[in-house]
């Protein structure tokens, strides 16, 4: 499980990354600082880690670490929210947003100084929870996360009215471990209110807020990682529906070309590189069709789109007999009509009659 987290959370890094190489905007950086944050966040909580990170620092230094990493990525998230909300010309807000994070970050670092030694690091117990220092340690940290959650609640409120919709359901996914996260953040808080102040430990809260914590985790990488996931998966179904649209269009293709050669597009010097670019070469193989078609206008006596969506035999039979016209010499007014119109409103909807055409040409052919 530990390794299915931590592989997730990279893949979900990397592909952060990519997109902030390709757009360097602020709600970009915020989010894979968040991301690289809450990944090495959880690094820091294995056991032989954490070994070592004490080993390496002081007593308590992986779990210092642990939630200033965790604040860290808080506060990045919050700040990308701010950046898709506000703009990218809110200096001051987010300098204002950097001011609770650091105040929590300071009474997490100076607590451990008042806290014995041996003690330093230790978990939140009823053995603990009367320890200044550890008191103090997780009552910043966990007030913090109260408050940045509660304005995480306010900013998807507002974000997901105007998000396209894939985008949208992982917000709300998020939103929904920000409630886990929050529920046990509260418990916790509750756990330190109700063990000072009526001097009673409660040990059901702690091990409730656990597994909030996890769940809200959990919920949080889901979130992050679906709309990327999603839009690959739509670009990779994109692709290869490309890729074939434009091996079924040759028989339409090369009835055109041979009729206007003018019309073939100049290749891209490169051929190795284009031979890769599935979406150029698509569109390309349609725009020449639709010139072509433009270019037969004249002699076609029907919307060819039109009647190819309806019965793709008759599209057939009249392209050969505007084609055998204009081989002929045969006059025409010489301008387009509007028997070229496209059959849809967007691309895809106008590929369409062009991909039955071509099927039926093609078997006419065979």
């Amino acid at each position: 499980m530990t390794v299915a987290f931590f592989a997730l959370f990279t893949a979900a890094l990397a592909w952060h990354v990519y997109q902030l190489v390709r757009s360097p905007r602020l709600p970009n950086w915020a989010v894979t600082v968040t991301i690289a944050a809450f990944a090495l966040a959880f690094l820091v909580q294995q056991r032989e880690v954490t070994t070592w990170f004490d080993g390496l620092t002081a007593p308590g230094g992986a779990r210092l670490a642990n939630n200033v990493l965790l604040a860290c990525g808080v506060c990045a998230l919050l700040i990308f929210f701010l950046g898709c909300a506000l703009g990218p010309h809110q200096v001051r807000r987010v300098a204002l947003e950097l001011v609770p994070p650091t105040v929590a970050i300071a009474v997490m670092t100076f607590a451990p100084a008042t806290t014995p030694v041996p003690l330093r690091g230790a978990a939140l117990g009823p053995d603990t929870v009367h320890e200044p220092g550890i008191a103090w340690f997780y009552f910043g940290g966990g007030a913090y996360l109260i408050y940045a959650i509660t304005a995480y609640a306010v900013w998807i409120a507002r974000y997901q009215r105007v998000a396209d919709p894939h985008l949208r359901t992982g917000l709300r996914i998020g939103a929904a471990s920000l409630v886990a996260a929050a529920t046990g953040s509260v418990v916790r808080a509750l756990y330190l209110v109700v063990a000072w102040v009526f001097d009673v430990t409660l040990p059901a809260l702690l091990w409730l807020s656990v597994p909030l914590v996890v769940l809200g985790s959990v919920l949080f990488l889901a979130g992050i990682t679906y709309p990327g996931v999603r839009a690959r998966v739509a670009a990779v179904v994109r692709r290869r529906r490309h890729r074939a649209d434009h091996h079924r269009l040759p028989p339409l293709w090369t009835r055109l070309v041979a009729a206007y050669p003018s019309i073939v597009l100049r290749t891209p010097g490169n051929g190795r590189r284009d031979r890769f670019a599935v979406h150029r070469r698509y569109y390309r193989r349609v725009i020449e069709i639709r010139d072509g078609l433009v270019q037969l206008s004249p002699y076609l006596e029907t919307n060819l789109a039109s009647l190819a969506a309806d019965d793709p035999s008759a599209a057939a039979a009249a392209l050969r007999g505007a084609l055998a016209r204009q081989a002929s010499g045969e006059a025409s007014d010489g301008g387009p009509s509007s028997c070229c119109r496209p059959a849809g409103a967007d691309l895809e909807s106008d590929v369409r009659p062009l991909l039955s055409l071509s099927a039926t040409l093609a078997g006419k052919e065979s």
